[in-house]
């Protein structure tokens, strides 16, 4: 079921990869880059399907300071980010 594949994303281990879902379609590549580049240790934004991005940091620390900056960030007036670490 999707909620039990929603808790296992969170619960996910600590890792140098952010997942983000539900990204809201209007949020590209660019913009997301624009906003997680300003985080030490960014690396790359992917979004391998609409309303999903994969975010890669240098290693776990600096994407855990991410991960706690911008989780619940509003990206749209209704939409927040929803973070959570991806798989290494």
């Amino acid at each position: 079921p999707p909620a039990a594949a929603a808790v296992a994303e969170a619960l996910a281990p600590p890792s140098k990869f952010l997942f983000a879902q539900d990204v809201p379609a209007e949020c590209n590549e660019m913009m997301l880059a624009m906003l997680f580049r300003q985080h030490v240790g960014y690396k790359e934004v992917r979004i391998p399907r609409p309303g999903l991005a994969f975010i890669e940091f240098e290693d776990e620390p600096h994407a855990t300071l991410a991960l706690k900056a911008l989780n619940g960030f509003k990206l749209t007036s209704t939409e927040a980010l929803k973070l959570t670490y991806g798989k290494n």
